[in-house]
């Protein structure tokens, strides 16, 4: 074989690995790109237009400054998963996630209130059920309003639901206590459209691994 055909075997070879690496990172997590699309990066997916099988389960319908709550996920077995609080009828994230249980991260997302653990993601793509996550309002910011729990499950990498959203949870008057309550349940939610900006990458990386064939022939020659 030619110094030239190794060179070129070499080149296709780096794409397709970088390729195929990309599409398969969020086994350890959703990337900080999906924070505010919470869009997974799955290589020739979409998500799913049927009513999601998962739910979120919030511990009270409202909340104060500095408490903690948690929320649940449930509805079956799943792989995969990116939730935020989010300020109603925004995709501005509130609020902090902490003592995250094993198989799950935090990650700091840029459509925030504030930096931190604002986002909490899979680390593994260990099988979850009924995963329950902790969730706490800082006491700095007082004043973020009415807040839902969103999320993206993922049953398996091609199949996965988003826009899944919890109850509303009020926020009580400052200074004012917080009755607990009943636990208080979404009801499920059929998916979001997906973001542009993903499904523009995936239709790019298909388009780059149809070039390659044509592309080596031609150097080849």
């Amino acid at each position: 074989m030619s110094s030239k055909s190794v060179y070129v075997m070499s080149f296709v070879l780096a794409i397709v690995v970088a390729l195929l690496s990309g599409a398969e990172a969020y086994g350890s997590g959703a990337p900080l790109s999906a924070c505010t699309s919470q869009q997974p990066g799955h290589v020739g997916t979409s998500a799913q237009t049927s009513a999601s099988p998962y739910s979120l389960t919030v511990s009270s319908s409202e909340y104060t400054p500095g408490q903690t709550l948690t929320v649940q996920i449930t509805g079956g077995d799943f792989q995969g998963f990116l939730i935020q609080a989010r300020k109603v009828g925004t995709t501005t994230a509130v609020g902090f996630f902490s003592s995250l249980p094993s198989g799950t991260k935090a990650n700091d997302c840029d459509n925030v209130v504030a930096a931190g653990d604002n986002t909490a993601t899979h680390s593994s793509t260990a099988t979850k059920r009924d995963l329950t996550l902790t969730w706490s309002a800082p006491e700095s910011q007082a004043g973020q309003g009415t807040i839902e729990f969103v999320a993206t499950v993922a049953e398996a990498k091609p199949t996965y639901w988003m826009g899944i959203k919890s109850s509303q949870i009020t926020e009580a008057a400052s200074g004012g206590s917080t009755p607990t309550g009943s636990p208080q349940t979404s009801a499920p939610a059929t998916t979001a459209t997906p973001g542009s900006g993903a499904t523009m990458a995936t239709t790019f990386n298909l388009l780059l691994l149809l070039a390659i064939p044509a592309f080596l022939a031609k150097l080849l020659m």
